[in-house]
């Protein structure tokens, strides 16, 4: 599934990343799995559109951070790229 670890490698990417290198890498991202029509398994369709959208709302500078509006952190960022990167390790074992 070269789809999935191309997704893998990003979200790797993200990790390491700060800041306005880390949006960019999200687009990437995010772009790779909206544009991306040939993911036949819904589950995992399902799972990665949801990073997608979640991934929205991530904004590194606090001071334009409004967490009443869903924004977040880089430790939420974190998190949630942490789950998503266990995620597709148990569809690429499979």
């Amino acid at each position: 599934m070269p789809y999935l670890h191309d997704i893998k490698f990003l979200l790797d990417k993200i990790l390491r990343t700060y800041a306005g290198e880390r949006t960019i890498v999200i687009r990437q991202l995010q772009d790779k799995i909206w544009d991306e029509p040939g993911v036949q398994d819904e589950e995992l369709m399902s799972i990665l559109t949801d990073l997608a959208s979640d991934l929205n709302f991530y904004e590194p500078v606090e001071r334009d951070r409004d967490e009443s509006l869903g924004y977040y952190d880089d430790e939420k960022l974190n998190i949630l790229v942490n789950k998503a990167i266990e995620k597709i390790d148990s569809y690429l074992s499979k």
